[in-house]
């Protein structure tokens, strides 16, 4: 064998020993988002496939555009291309249909076993509160979580239909500028100040439960 030849032969061994770590170092998953609410719907979510460093979002820091976005009308399309640019993110699944109350979405992907998951979706009947996951870890079989309710703190919580985009309002979602509390906060609920009853909207503890399974072959 001369030299070139030998060398192309180590080199190919070398690729494929490298592939065939990749593909060890990989798994398949599930991620299933059930709405826990008795009237809410939520919104289409945004799912993030990032590495331990990255975060989608932080209590008491403030929220992006594209988190703000999502919360106030439950877009999640400028924050999808938002989290697309950012560094540390492996993939992004933009759902495409909300979720309304006692029903659930699943969705699959294919990621790094070390990878965390994080993911948002607006409560549509408030002014700017999301449900959401920030970096936990994916598992090895099955593990499900109880995600909490944030306020974005971006809109005031007025809980006047005009600004409201869920159902029963329907209204234009207009943002109020400089009203909200200005940083990311766990939500207070529905406090009956505005157009939503509580007796109706409000909730007490989680709003989605998020199972995530690892599929093996």
């Amino acid at each position: 064998m001369n030299k070139i030849s030998g060398m192309f032969v180590l080199l190919a061994m070398g690729t494929m020993g490298s592939s065939s770590v990749m593909a060890g170092n990989m798994a398949d998953y599930s991620i299933t988002i059930t709405n826990a609410t008795a009237h809410h719907v939520i919104t289409p979510p945004l799912i993030v496939i990032h590495n331990k460093r990255y975060k989608l979002f932080e209590v008491t820091n403030v929220a992006s555009e594209g988190l703000a976005t999502l919360a106030e009308s439950g877009n999640n399309s400028v924050l999808a291309n938002e989290v697309n640019a950012a560094h540390g993110v492996i993939q992004v699944i933009a759902g495409s249909a909300p979720i309304v109350y006692a029903n659930s979405r699943t969705y699959k992907f294919s990621a790094p076993k070390k990878a965390h998951l994080s993911f948002s979706a607006m409560l549509a009947t408030t002014n700017d509160a999301f449900a959401g996951l920030s970096g936990v870890s994916l598992p090895k079989k099955s593990v499900t979580y109880m995600a909490a309710t944030y306020d974005a703190g971006s809109e005031d919580n007025n809980e006047l239909c005009i600004d409201i985009p869920g159902p029963p309002c329907g209204g234009t979602n207009a943002t109020i500028v400089g009203d909200g509390e200005g940083f990311i906060t766990v939500h207070n609920g529905v406090s009956g100040v505005g157009d939503l009853a509580p007796s109706h909207l409000d909730w007490r503890g989680a709003t989605a439960i998020v199972t995530i399974n690892r599929i093996d072959d």
